[in-house]
């Protein structure tokens, strides 16, 4: 199967997984790339179909066409999006009349 176990220590999760992505999308042998984590900041790791973040939750598999959809900006602009919005973790607004 090939599952790799990485320490955590001085990273976050999303972190490893943002690079874990980054790794095997390099990887020409790698066919695609399933990113399995809702976290919004994950979105801008998305590329076409080759890499896909899935939401086991919701059964949703979003590609590119899908964060353009969900959040209406291309999944490299995802951390300048939320900058810019409302986050419901800390209530606070980046910029004044954004998030609308």
């Amino acid at each position: 199967m090939g599952v790799v176990v990485w320490a955590m220590i001085e990273l976050e999760a999303d972190d490893a997984l943002a690079s874990a992505a980054h790794i095997a999308a390099a990887d020409k042998r790698v066919e695609k790339v399933c990113i399995w984590t809702p976290d919004k900041d994950l979105a801008q790791c998305v590329d076409g179909d080759r890499v896909v973040q899935i939401d086991g939750r919701r059964k949703i598999i979003r590609n590119a066409v899908g964060v353009r959809e969900k959040f209406g900006v291309e999944p490299r602009l995802i951390p300048d999006f939320l900058a810019l919005v409302v986050t419901r973790r800390t209530g606070t607004q980046a910029s004044r009349g954004s998030g609308r």
